[in-house]
């Protein structure tokens, strides 16, 4: 990255693997918004993905960029196999998804269509042109939809299908009170002034 510009750098530290705790901290700060009460806020560019872990069995909840397309929702792991939560679905693809507008159960379906593979890649070079990029050499993939439809197959990359069956639990907003306690400082903070007054 030697000669890159500060905005360049910072968007290659943002969008790289968590590897790092400060990384991981960043990733996973909207799962705290979620609990907090705020998933109507941030569930309107994101998604939270629920995922059951593949050892341990248990809900996992990981926030990723809601890709929309023809009333289709999609889910594009830019960390190639590594991602965990790209491991779980692909042990068990039944997963929860929620936004703005709700938990709703899906099935995770890899993508064969050509033509919607090559929509894809149009709608993901929109999102990030860098990212897909960095993510495509790293698999060994030209960036250019003739090569991409060609591999589509060694995509981390999916469409979260509607399915009847129930999905892990999802995550729930249990930290709500937490709003109280700096409303209670302030509170406290200006009963004193008055008194002292």
């Amino acid at each position: 990255m030697a000669g890159a510009s500060v905005a360049q750098r910072l968007d290659t530290w943002l969008s790289g693997y968590p590897d790092i705790v400060a990384r991981r901290l960043l990733h996973k700060a909207p799962v705290l918004l979620w609990r907090l009460g705020l998933g109507r806020l941030v569930g309107r560019p994101l998604m939270l993905l629920t995922t059951t872990g593949r050892t341990s069995g248990r809900p996992r909840h990981t926030p990723l960029a809601a890709h929309r397309m023809g009333g289709r929702t999609y889910a594009w792991c830019p960390y190639g196999g590594r991602g965990h939560w790209y491991r779980n679905l692909t042990a068990n693809p039944v997963v929860t998804v929620q936004t703005a507008e709700g938990a709703r159960s899906a099935r995770a379906v890899r993508i064969d269509d050509d033509a919607e593979v090559a929509d894809l890649y149009g709608l993901l070079k929109g999102f990030d042109a860098a990212l897909l990029h960095r993510y495509l050499e790293s698999e060994g993939i030209a960036d250019s939809v003739s090569d991409v439809v060609a591999n589509k197959g060694r995509l981390h990359l999916v469409r979260l299908a509607p399915t009847l069956g129930p999905g892990p639990d999802p995550l729930k907003a249990d930290l709500p009170w937490v709003w109280a306690l700096p409303a209670f400082a302030l509170l406290w903070t200006i009963a004193n002034r008055l008194r002292s007054a």
